[in-house]
């Protein structure tokens, strides 16, 4: 089961806040999350969010804000942030 990531407004915009390292892992990581066959991308630390998007995804210190349409294989994420920074 491989699901197709989009980046709601564009991938510079969704990754501006965080260095050159941290965007990197994290796009290991949603690749990971796109092509796992034996896990659902709900299953990878995805928890409900009432924000701009239907929910995050909770990986060390970052959260990465995402839609998963799993009828239609997709995962559209709208931002991705350093936890420190989002409760300011």
């Amino acid at each position: 089961m491989a699901y197709d990531i989009s980046f709601q407004s564009g991938f510079e915009s969704v990754f501006e806040k965080l260095d050159r390292e941290a965007t990197s892992r994290i796009q290991r990581k949603l690749e990971d999350v796109a092509d796992c066959e034996w896990r659902s991308p709900t299953d990878w630390d995805y928890s409900s969010w009432s924000g701009q998007a239907s929910g995050k995804f909770d990986w060390d210190s970052y959260r990465v804000f995402a839609d998963v349409n799993e009828e239609d294989e997709k995962i559209i994420v709208h931002e991705a942030r350093h936890r420190e920074n989002l409760y300011r």
